[in-house]
Order: structure tokens, then sequence, then C-alpha cells
């Protein structure tokens, strides 16, 4: 009874192996190959970003921020306030 139990705890283990390298194999095929470089030598084929990320996050913060404002005003209107 042992020893089957250790056969198939080493079955499952290939079988969890070869599942992830299939999927490391799938997300590898999707990131793009990294150019081979010298010693010394400059990419030159990066392109800048166009705006930086901190000034990307503060968008993002502003725009949930007034969002969120936009809902508190929403749920303050909809309230009764003849009492």
């Amino acid at each position: 009874m042992s020893q089957a139990l250790a056969l198939f705890a080493k079955v499952i283990r290939k079988i969890g192996k070869r599942l992830l390298d299939i999927q490391k194999e799938a997300i590898g095929a999707s990131i793009p190959e990294a150019l081979s470089l010298k010693e010394g030598e400059i990419r030159t084929d990066w392109k800048p970003v166009e705006i930086s990320v901190e000034d990307e996050l503060n968008e993002a913060g502003n725009e949930v921020t007034k969002a969120l404002r936009e809902r508190q005003r929403a749920m303050i209107d909809s309230l009764d306030l003849s009492k």
C-alpha cells in the first residue's frame, strides 16, 4: 500500500512539473526576445515613455478621488435633509 502511494505521489509530482513547464513556455513565448548586446554597447531601440510613472500615478489617484467625491455627493444629495 505504501509503495503504491509513493508511486502515485511521484506521478503527481511529474505531472505538476510538466504542467508548470508548459505554463513557463507559454509565458516565455509571449515575451519578446531581448537583443544580445556586446559588453559596453548601449541599446538604442528603446522608446522613452511620454509621461513619468509618478505623474501617471498622480493622475490615476486624482481620477479615483474625483469618482469617490462624486459618489459621496450623490449619496448626500439623495438624503432627505428636510428634517
